[in-house]
């Protein structure tokens, strides 16, 4: 049933309630993001013709879209390929019979070329695999260009050189030599198009298991000073694996911004290990801590390869170290990944990138302000206004799409995978906090996000006013499908966002504390946004107790901290004036939460087969706080089915802002409700803490909600 759940939920809802919220239109099987990613690119190949674009886009959210931009005179085109040279003209497709004359070879001299000659010019990339060494960037003089597959073509961009020559060692490990360019390392390594593992310890579960494949670090005992866990964390005798040498080492670890806390990771390069206290010692950053329990791996040193599939590269010795899966023979294409970004525009305005696909990059780049992983992306924009970045497929790299301080940007029909870090970031440069206003984001695929730093999201934006995302099909993320919003205050601000008819699965597959959509609003005022007809299912949590034992996939228990927190929808950090409607939300574990803020409204939405609680409201963000033009947050004309024996209908926490913080309203409950399905604080039932429905309406709290039968 996907993306046919708007005219289910409009009929469910005219039938319930006599004055239900008018319905966005159904969503047209055009902008589903498969089918627009195919015509995305079939109107937009390099000669394809206006009409073509016109034609291919006609019904889709695109129609409207000046997808080409800078003047409508003839450009000119210059051809690139494998086989070119960067000594020809470039003018023609495929070298002449006689081979003086062809396309260039690189894209570098294709927009030199197009630089000099000036006006508005093409690059028509030709099918075949192109190594990068650096990025390839464009600014000012490159206004207007547009970068192309040719029609049926295939063009494939990798972050690095292709590795030849392996030699098989007695042993079973294969060797080759690499020699890179100063400041460049082997960030991953791709086998026939598959990364391969770095050299780690312990190694990684063979059946993909998120809870295996870890250490979990002790209590330090020399130190009781929880903060100092930005730096160190301690570890039981007879973990680790090597000596107290720590050439090279890195600890890839679970933490937070709290001792303890699980909502991201990081790779913190190790420093020195302290064998007699049993203490790793890291570089560490200001952000990240860990505390006991927090989950770690280690990679980087020479004797930890020694499983299939792993690899190690000596920088000294310019040497890459292979131990290959069964079967697979020497001569097996071979990728080193180098390059964090492929492409970055700086002050490149109007450029559009079409149908190109970008492989095999360097994991850096986790979206995390103040880190060394920060400000990555295959493709990157600085300051780059109306750039269109349409149909390309961006597999295996750190960051997919990486936007800052560049409004009217366009991001539409790509497919984004397999990715270290954030899918998509619109946003700002930490310090200059400029803003890149505008953005639609449309009908992309975005999928296995998060793959080394879990505090990411399929699209993260902030720092973007009258920002769009609607269509897209996000799935498998490690912590948020989509997530946006202020970090810090007025300097990111959003407001007017609107997120609509998104499809987003399997969210918070890999941390303690997330969801599928998510908007901040430390700014302190009103957002004016909304969250409205998307589809969530199977958002999930990840969590372990000190112990290194895990709560189980689904687990809430509100009585017990800490605890797995998971939502498919809410607000945070004082987030007020968001409208949540007309979302259909299905085997998730809490449903929607407001945490911190005022003013939200959550009406018309269908909630079924939640584990946790379909309602949270909590005033723990936001506490203290209630601005002059602060209204109680509203829920009201939802459709919930209570299907879990220990599931809540709702659990309010608001000590602080007391029982006017949220009002309830002509809500239809089903399922298992019962005397205690409803759980408010300050206990202002006459049952006390728990109660039902009708308790909560003696307490004035809710006007007009109904339990139904049960069908």
């Amino acid at each position: 049933m996907r993306l046919r759940f708007a005219p289910i939920l409009s009929i469910l809802l005219a039938m319930l309630f006599p004055q239900p919220s008018k319905l966005a239109p159904v969503r047209p099987d055009a902008d589903a993001p498969d089918r627009l990613q195919t015509a995305v690119r079939e109107a937009t190949c390099a000669e394809a013709s206006p009409a073509t674009l016109s034609d291919k886009l006609k019904g889709t959210s695109l129609s409207n879209f000046s997808i080409l931009t800078g003047t409508s005179a003839a450009r000119a085109v210059f051809y690139v390929s494998p086989d070119g040279k960067d000594t020809w003209s470039g003018h023609i497709p495929k070298a002449n019979s006689r081979r003086t004359d062809g396309p260039f070879a690189s894209i570098e001299r294709a927009r030199d070329a197009a630089r000099q000659k000036g006006g508005q010019n093409t690059i028509a990339m030709g099918n075949g695999d192109y190594y990068l060494a650096e990025p390839i960037v464009f600014d000012a003089r490159d206004a207007g260009l547009v970068i192309a597959a040719r029609c049926n073509e295939a063009p494939v961009l990798h972050g690095g050189p292709i590795v030849r020559n392996w030699t098989a060692q007695a042993d079973g490990r294969w060797t080759a030599s690499l020699t890179l360019p100063a400041g460049r390392d082997v960030g991953d390594l791709f086998v026939s198009g598959a990364r391969q593992t770095q050299a780690r310890f312990p190694n990684a579960p063979l059946d993909g298991d998120p809870r295996k494949g870890w250490l979990f670090a002790a209590k330090c005992t020399q130190d009781d000073d929880l903060w100092h866990g930005n730096t160190r964390f301690c570890f039981h005798a007879g973990d680790l694996p090597i000596s107290k040498n720590a050439a090279g080492l890195v600890a890839h670890i679970v933490g937070g911004f709290h001792p303890g806390s699980q909502w991201g990771s990081d790779t913190l390069p190790v420093v020195s290990i302290d064998t007699v206290n049993r203490a790793i010692n890291t570089q560490g950053t200001g952000y990240f801590f860990t505390a006991e329990g927090s989950r770690y791996f280690l990679t980087g040193a020479a004797a930890l390869l020694d499983a299939p599939g792993e690899w190690r590269y000596d920088r000294t010795k310019g040497q890459l170290d292979y131990i290959p899966t069964d079967g697979l023979p020497t001569s097996s294409t071979a990728v080193a990944g180098i390059l964090p970004t492929f492409i970055r525009m700086d002050g490149a305005d109007g450029m559009v990138v079409s149908g190109l696909q970008f492989r095999d990059g360097d994991p850096r780049g986790s979206g995390k302000f103040g880190t060394d992983t920060r400000s990555f992306g295959a493709i990157r924009l600085d300051h780059s206004d109306g750039v269109r970045l349409l149909g390309n497929s961006i597999y295996n790299v750190g960051v997919g799409i990486h936007v800052s301080e560049s409004k009217d940007v366009l991001i539409a029909g790509n497919v984004i995978g397999d990715v270290a870090g954030n899918g998509i970031y619109v946003g700002t440069t930490y310090g200059s906090f400029g803003k890149s206003d505008g953005a639609k984001i449309l009908s992309n695929h975005i999928h296995d996000i998060g793959r080394v730093y879990f505090e990411t999201a399929g699209i993260w934006f902030q720092a973007a006013d009258n920002i769009r995302i609607a269509h897209n099909l996000v799935e498998n993320t490690a912590q948020f499908g989509i997530a946006g919003g202020s970090l810090w205050g007025a300097q990111d601000a959003v407001h007017d966002a609107v997120i609509e008819h998104n499809e987003i699965r399997n969210a918070n597959q890999q941390t303690a504390d997330g969801g599928a959509i998510k908007l901040m609003g430390e700014q302190a005022d009103l957002l004016n946004s909304s969250i409205r007809y998307n589809l969530v299912t199977g958002t999930g949590q990840l969590m372990n107790r000190a112990d290194g034992t895990f709560w189980p996939f689904g687990y809430e228990n509100i009585n017990e901290w800490p605890t797995p927190i998971s939502w498919a929808i809410y607000t945070d950090g004082k987030a007020s004036g968001v409208r949540i409607e007309g979302n259909t939300l299905s085997d998730n574990i809490s449903a929607i939460g407001i945490n911190g803020g005022w003013s939200n409204l959550v009406t018309g939405n269908v909630i079924t087969h939640g584990s946790g609680a379909a309602f949270r409201v909590d005033d723990g963000t936001g506490r203290g706080w209630r601005p002059p033009w602060a209204r109680p947050n509203r829920i009201e004309s939802n459709i919930v089915s209570i299907d879990s024996s220990n599931g809540l209908a709702a659990y309010v926490y608001a000590p602080d802002h007391g029982p006017g913080y949220v009002q309830f309203a002509h809500n239809r409950y089903t399922g298992n409700l019962n005397d205690k399905s409803f759980r408010i604080h300050p206990e202002i039932m006459p049952s006390g803490e728990f109660g039902s429905l009708q308790d909560l309406q003696k307490a004035g709290t809710d006007t007009e909600s109904v339990v139904a039968p049960s069908e």
